[in-house]
């Protein structure tokens, strides 16, 4: 974690009374939206199709333990063609299955998945990614407090709708990418919708990483020809550990005012290793955490060094201790 670890944790029986309590992360809202053009079921009969492995690997996913209570969303693109524009974005925005947390979600996000087929006959990622991108502002919008991202999987490049949707070229990838930078801009009624990419084999490297950083998530994560399922499962996991976000509910003995907000202390874990006091830093100039307004305290936020080992690691335990002076540096 960069500084040496804070040797003295303070003891539960101490003066001071402390109490500890589990961190409650702040909900994460996940909009997945998956491609079924028909290059997903893949032209080698002796070879598992990447649609067949892709449920493989969301199955496992939706059922893992570490995501329970992210609330994921799910629907597939293209859509079956109807009397609504093919360009409108908003044919895309309602989900199949609507929001829920894992693993009560699962079960309906696996029975939809098993009754599609990779049968579309393009792939028409701007107003499919528009769509969801809308949902996720409105999402965003109408839950303050909480996080919201979206998730495009592909395995292709932008083909389709039309040659124009709405004076935009739907097959530039800039496009497409202005969709997703405007989402993760934020707004002052909401905060940012990132985008993260997963890209199966044949995806345009090149264009999935550009979607990604306009979205605010670097680059997009890619999926291997080789054990597409078991890849597919880890690349889930590494964008929904991303997309987490880094803030804790400031908990209600100190938002009632039972416990002093400089009482506050957060003690912090990787991978099984025993948990050290994580310092709080007002100024994020390394590794600890701080308080969202130090006016008025909602949520403790980890620093940015912090919150990438976090998200980085297979499990991160992180407990608040209640009663004892905060350790600041």
């Amino acid at each position: 974690m960069g500084d040496a670890p804070i040797d003295v944790v303070p003891d539960p029986d101490a003066a001071c009374g402390l109490v500890t309590e589990e961190a409650v992360v702040v909900p994460l809202n996940l909009y997945i939206m998956m491609d079924k053009s028909s290059s997903m079921a893949g032209d080698d009969p002796a070879v598992e199709s990447k649609w067949e492995s892709a449920k493989v690997g969301l199955t496992a996913f939706v059922n893992s333990a570490r995501f329970a209570g992210v609330r994921v969303a799910l629907r597939f693109f293209p859509r079956k063609a109807d009397d609504v524009p093919a360009c409108d974005q908003n044919a895309y925005k309602a989900p199949l299955v609507p929001f829920g947390p894992l693993p009560e979600n699962a079960g309906a996000i696996i029975e939809a998945i098993e009754g599609e087929t990779p049968n579309g006959p393009s792939t028409p990622i701007y107003p499919a990614l528009g769509g969801a991108l809308l949902q996720g502002i409105e999402t965003a919008k109408n839950n303050p407090g909480e996080a919201s991202a979206v998730l495009l999987v592909t395995d292709g490049k932008p083909q389709g709708p039309a040659a124009q949707c709405g004076g935009a070229n739907p097959e530039d990838p800039a496009a497409i990418a202005a969709l997703a930078a405007t989402a993760a801009a934020g707004a002052s009624d909401r905060p940012p919708v990132r985008t993260f990419v997963i890209g199966l084999p044949g995806v345009d490297q090149t264009i999935a990483n550009q979607i990604a950083a306009a979205g605010g998530t670097d680059a997009a994560v890619l999926v291997a020809a080789t054990n597409i399922a078991a890849e597919f499962e880890r690349a889930l996991a590494k964008v929904t550990g991303q997309a987490l976000p880094c803030e804790f509910e400031v908990p209600a003995q100190v938002a009632g005012g039972q416990v002093a907000f400089n009482d506050v202390n957060v003690l912090f874990g990787l991978d099984g290793a025993a948990q050290d006091i994580l310092p709080q830093r007002p100024a994020c100039d390394g590794p600890g955490w701080r308080y969202d307004d130090p006016n008025a305290p909602a949520a403790l936020v980890l620093c940015p060094d912090t919150c990438n080992a976090a998200r980085d690691a297979s499990v991160a335990k992180i407990q608040i201790l209640l009663g004892c002076e905060t350790v600041i540096l």
